[in-house]
């Protein structure tokens, strides 16, 4: 019954309020479609997640910046006047709910008590509505650019030694939010194409972690040389390395930043440098695997009933969804 309830109602909904306000204007309701969505969003969790006090947290994050976003929306309404004030605490409450530093903390101490399907929806479906309010106000370069430069160079400062993929997830998530807002800055949809890549190769990456059960010892002891590759290569794409899918969703992105406007050339610098440095910590992660005759414990215990047809079938799809973005 619960996996019934949970795929045609809890999902569903998740996905539909998230889609539909994305075809309104008023942030009254999007605000209210937001709630809606993250009530069904704890709905989940309780199902799924036996720790309890994390609900409890995650409900208080998302009530204190909830009542900052509707405090903002309302007065800004009544006060004309003061719109840029009330702008800025609408700004707050967005960067609370996308995690962006320095409010990112929570994020990372959530992340680590989800499981992967939760996990997923969190990192992807929750920030559709806070990046779609974001499009639809008015945002200034003086508030923009801290915020752009913070998700991405204090997200790589912490995933440089760090081993927990959950984290490593989450401050990927945090770290690619900063060329969200790049994109959003020039008030287009290309933020809306590039964030969907990105969640896909995101749910390829965690679904093959969930086949894995959490653990790296277990990855860098497998000796099959084709499951090395497959999972080298989706832990690329998500550095953004040529030929995959992700490269070019980068490399458009830059594309498109120089030619419209040079003014941020310095600006487009330091976020290339930022994903050299990215390229370095996943290839850094990988190293192990790179080398068919890894040095392993003799303490390991290796389970020969892993399941690699379905996990192969996860990656397989990765690999063309690659292939698909380059043939576009």
């Amino acid at each position: 019954m619960f996996n019934l309830f949970s795929m045609f109602f809890i999902m569903s909904n998740l996905f539909l309020f998230s889609i539909l306000s994305m075809f309104l204007n008023d942030l009254f309701i999007i605000w209210l479609f937001m709630e809606i969505n993250n009530f069904m969003f704890i709905s989940l969790m309780c199902f799924k997640i036996f720790n309890k006090k994390i609900i409890f947290f995650y409900y208080i994050i998302q009530t204190m910046a909830s009542l900052l976003i509707i405090f903002s929306i309302i007065y800004s309404s009544l006060f004309f006047s003061y719109f840029n004030f009330f702008n800025l605490i609408l700004i707050l409450g967005l960067s609370i709910k996308l995690g962006i530093p320095p409010f990112h903390m929570w994020m990372v101490s959530s992340s680590m008590f989800f499981d992967w399907d939760i996990l997923f929806l969190f990192l992807s479906i929750q920030k559709i509505i806070p990046m779609y309010m974001l499009s639809t106000i008015e945002l200034k370069s003086s508030i923009l650019y801290p915020l752009i430069l913070s998700s991405s160079y204090i997200s790589m400062f912490k995933m440089l030694m760090n081993l927990n993929f959950k984290i490593i997830l989450t401050y990927s998530s945090i770290n690619q939010t900063s060329w969200v807002l790049l994109l959003i800055m020039f008030k287009n949809l290309m933020w809306i194409l590039y964030f969907a890549t990105y969640s896909a190769i995101l749910f390829l990456t965690i679904m093959t972690l969930k086949f894995l059960y959490m653990s790296p010892n277990f990855i860098y002891s497998v000796k099959s040389l084709n499951f090395k590759l497959m999972f080298m290569f989706m832990f690329f794409n998500l550095a953004s390395l040529p030929p995959l899918s992700f490269f070019f969703m980068k490399w458009f992105s830059v594309y498109m930043f120089i030619f419209n406007s040079p003014d941020l050339t310095f600006l487009i610098v330091i976020m290339l440098i930022n994903s050299f440095i990215l390229i370095y910590i996943y290839i850094n992660m990988m190293t192990l695997l790179m080398f068919f005759f890894s040095i392993k414990s003799k303490l390991f215990f290796m389970y020969n009933y892993y399941p690699f047809k379905k996990l192969y079938f996860i990656m397989f799809l990765g690999l063309l969804l690659s292939l698909f973005m380059i043939m576009i």
